[in-house]
């Protein structure tokens, strides 16, 4: 009997070491990726809010906040998280402005990969909320010594927290790669040039003209900024 047991004992072994492996690989050496959160702030904040591309609230506003920003910068997410909140809370929501996001990258890449991704939910009139969820979810990215981009796994996991059940993860990601989307995130750092800001700036623009706000405007200068010129 003990001869039958010892065979018997070291298959299980083997196959538990096997079982073993095959979990590791799966979920790689740190174990599986976080979660995703934040997917409730972002429905309480943006929920009800027309959103166009990277447009932001009522397209009749008399003011225009275009807001220039960098998606993989540490100190432009704090500044994001602290600072936009209180204007879609406030002067958005009420009609009085409206956001539009400007990508601004601040390192050698004028087109990043968080970039591309967002503008590509920007398509489905979901990039804000896309955004917000790569701000908030910032820490979790690991970039490696050889590239300053963010991994196609950390942004799929944002596309997938989106809330909205009408959002397509497969068409975002189809569109990431499309010509449209990376002529549209050009777009915002030739703009950014022509107007000599780096991010995080603001540029208000409204029936009494233009107010560019550099260096990192807070809530409070930029609703002062948005009446001005109105």
């Amino acid at each position: 009997m003990r001869s039958r047991l010892v065979p018997i004992l070291g298959l299980t072994l083997v196959g538990a070491a096997v079982l073993t492996a095959i979990v590791f690989i799966a979920v790689g050496e740190h174990g599986p990726a976080a979660p995703v959160d934040g997917a409730d702030t972002v429905q309480r904040l943006y929920g009800g809010i027309e959103q166009d591309a990277n447009a932001l609230g009522d397209p009749d506003a008399p003011v225009t906040i275009s807001v220039f920003n960098d998606l993989q910068c540490t100190d432009c997410s704090a500044y994001f998280l602290e600072t936009i909140p209180p204007l879609v809370e406030g002067q958005v929501r009420a009609g009085e402005a409206r956001l539009e996001f400007r990508h601004r990258a601040i390192g050698l890449s004028v087109t990043t990969e968080a970039a591309l991704a967002a503008a590509s939910a920007g398509l489905q009139d979901y990039e804000w909320e896309f955004i917000h969820l790569t701000y908030l979810n910032q820490e979790q990215v690991e970039v490696s010594g050889t590239s300053d981009q963010f991994s196609g796994d950390f942004l799929e996991r944002v596309a997938e927290a989106i809330p909205a059940p009408e959002f397509d993860v497969a068409q975002w990601e189809a569109d990431r790669d499309s010509p449209e989307v990376e002529a549209h995130v050009e777009s915002d750092d030739q703009t950014a040039v022509d107007l000599g800001v780096a991010s995080p700036a603001v540029v208000i623009a409204g029936p009494s003209g233009e107010i560019t706000l550099e260096q990192s405007p807070n809530a409070t200068e930029i609703e002062a900024a948005v009446s001005e010129a109105a």
